[in-house]
């Protein structure tokens, strides 16, 4: 985790073009040496005006005052493999310096900056099953490696083959060894506890498995072969406007749905983004989730992370939310149009004091022929004071991503509030498989869950009461009437108690993908099957209300309503039927009086 010696050999109108010849400079030390003497030589010869030489030790650091109130970014460095950390000596200052590391994704992956502020500890080391917190057994027993896809500082990232199907996934493989302190154990876990939180967006890698034997974790995701947009931006060079708003609107609508669901990314840029395949048209994913973390709405966060070129200036002053998201969104929109960042320099350091200081510049080639609409939206997004900055869901109705009439009319509802009205939709009979269901799965897929509930669990009872759901739902941005919330109240409380539980809340908030696992489905058939007979029964669905403390349910109704072929009873099939009945797409939003709510994510049945 050396240093990088030399300055940044990114300029104004060079910055893909140098990204390349930089990646392989760093790899060799001969090449590093050779380097620096031909490029001292090469100023020596271009001209006698002093030039900035290239540094024989690490590089100076920047010192941001914590009296500025102008928030700063990281962002993306043109070495590969830097990052961010902080020295936290100096009472009266911050201090930015940069080094290097990042994880494995599933292409060249590039540098991240992170930086606590605690004192870090060391960790378990090469302790077996110490790092995920629940796994799927040994990664050999389910999947084949295959050709590497990376590398990275913390391992590897290849091809794997599930065993039973045949299917490719990509398998990101962390060495253990390489996680030294309890800091970089929990941001592994806090990892795949995200990924599992935001499974089932259609922008959003999903994630298929975590598994853990003595020597590495590994994270089984799903395959992307189209490449980074960062390898089109390098291949293009720049995006017509039409090509960037699409590229835009996929990149906001991923950022509404994680802000919706309480999380931050803190590391959007180009190499974060995946293309599903090698079309032109094909759908983009956003990935590695290893600097993500979860938030409560106006919580202030003073972690140091991102990358040199996209971080947000607030980020740097150490008191932000998740407002950076939209800061380096911007930072990617400029350099699809212009092929260079908005904010660089030199060195590294020159590059955050240009975050924080410096003026967008829309005078060079190609922004005289870029149309006026998109310049003003960069310029919204790129604003320093993030009570003006704009939002993502105002990124999607600016006139220039909706020209063609397709902006939705009103923002994202909570995702917690969007799923406890699914929910209240749903039949007893499919409320109690979910909460069978959400009874039996891992830790880390519900994390997310568990730290909403938290959150709206005030009095840390393990129960939310109907002042509680009001209060948290109003703290996430809903306006409801008391009606409202009393019906969803009254629809998650299955057992009737008078209030919601914690698996109650769980299997309430549960998006569908979690469910609709074969094995998942059928183990919660059989919950009801009693008797093994391959049907469920007035009298054996009589008895799991019993279990369930249910009351006041009209049997006849339920099973009248899935019975398809009219036997009186309901088998596996038209059980799996009822499950996935309106799993689709619903309304974005409600009005006052029309109680319609939306995510755009597949959502669970109705």
């Amino acid at each position: 985790m050396g240093n990088i010696c030399g300055p940044s050999r990114c300029t104004k109108h060079g910055f893909f073009g140098s990204i390349w010849h930089c990646f392989w400079w760093f790899r060799s030390p001969e090449l590093i040496q050779y380097e620096k003497k031909k490029a001292r030589k090469q100023r020596r010869n271009r001209t006698p005006k002093a030039t900035k030489p290239v540094p024989d030790s690490p590089p100076r650091v920047v010192v941001v005052g914590k009296e500025d109130p102008k928030p700063t970014q990281p962002v993306q460095s043109p070495i590969p493999y830097q990052e961010i950390k902080e020295n936290d000596k100096q009472s009266e200052e911050v201090v930015v310096v940069v080094t290097q590391p990042s994880k494995p994704t599933q292409q060249n992956p590039t540098s991240s900056v992170r930086n606590p502020q605690h004192k870090r500890k060391p960790s378990a080391g090469l302790l077996p099953d110490k790092v995920l917190k629940n796994t799927n057994g040994q990664l050999k027993d389910h999947f084949n490696l295959g050709v590497k896809l990376g590398q990275g500082q913390f391992g590897t990232t290849s091809i794997c083959i599930d065993k039973k199907t045949g299917k490719q996934f990509a398998c990101k493989s962390i060495a253990k060894r390489k996680l030294v302190t309890i800091d970089d154990v929990e941001d592994v876990r806090r990892e795949v506890e995200i990924m599992h939180h935001l499974s089932g967006h259609p922008n959003v890698i999903s994630i298929q498995g975590a598994y853990e034997d003595a020597y590495e974790v590994h994270l089984v995701m799903e395959l992307c072969s189209g490449g980074e947009l960062f390898d089109r931006i390098t291949t293009k060079g720049q995006f017509s406007e039409r090509e960037a708003a699409a590229l835009l609107k996929t990149i906001a609508s991923v950022i509404e749905a994680c802000h919706s669901l309480g999380v931050i990314h803190r590391d959007l840029k180009p190499e974060n983004f995946l293309f599903v395949n090698r079309d032109e048209d094909s759908p983009l994913k956003a990935i590695d989730f290893g600097l993500s973390t979860f938030f409560t709405p106006g919580e202030i966060i003073s972690e140091l992370v991102g990358s040199p070129y996209y971080v947000a200036p607030e980020v740097l002053a150490r008191y932000y939310g998740p407002e950076v998201d939209i800061w380096s969104a911007g930072v990617i929109l400029y350099v699809l149009l212009s092929g260079v960042p908005p904010f660089y320099g030199e060195t590294e350091n020159d590059v955050f004091r240009e975050i924080l200081q410096g003026e967008l510049d829309f005078t060079f080639d190609p922004w005289p022929v870029i149309s006026g609409s998109a310049k003003e939206l960069i310029s919204k997004m790129l604003l320093r004071n993030v009570n003006n900055r704009i939002t993502a869901h105002e990124i999607l109705c600016h006139p220039w991503i909706s020209v063609d009439g397709v902006a939705p009319d009103k923002p994202l509802d909570p995702a917690v509030l969007t799923r406890l009205t699914q929910f209240s939709a749903m039949n007893k009979l499919k409320k109690m498989a979910l909460k069978v269901i959400a009874s039996k799965l891992s830790e880390d897929e519900i994390a997310g869950l568990k730290q909403m509930f938290k959150t709206i669990d005030t009095d840390n009872s393990g129960y939310l009461t109907f002042d509680e759901l009001k209060d948290g739902l109003k703290t996430f941005g809903a306006d409801l009437d008391e009606s409202e919330i009393h019906d969803l109240m009254q629809a998650a409380d299955i057992d009737n108690s008078g209030t919601i539980d914690y698996e109650e809340f769980v299997a309430a908030t549960l998006h569908f993908t979690k469910a609709d696992r074969e094995d998942r489905l059928f183990d919660a058939f059989t919950y009801f099957d009693k008797d093994g007979s391959g049907y469920i029964t007035v009298d054996e669905l009589q008895q799991a209300c019993k279990e369930f403390g249910v009351d006041d349910v009209h049997l006849d109704e339920i099973i009248k309503d899935v019975d398809q072929n009219d036997d009186g009873r309901i088998d596996y099939g038209e059980f799996v039927a009822m499950m996935h009945k309106g799993s689709g797409g619903v309304a974005r939003n409600r009005s006052k009086n029309n109680f319609i709510f939306g995510f755009r994510e597949p959502l669970p049945v109705r």
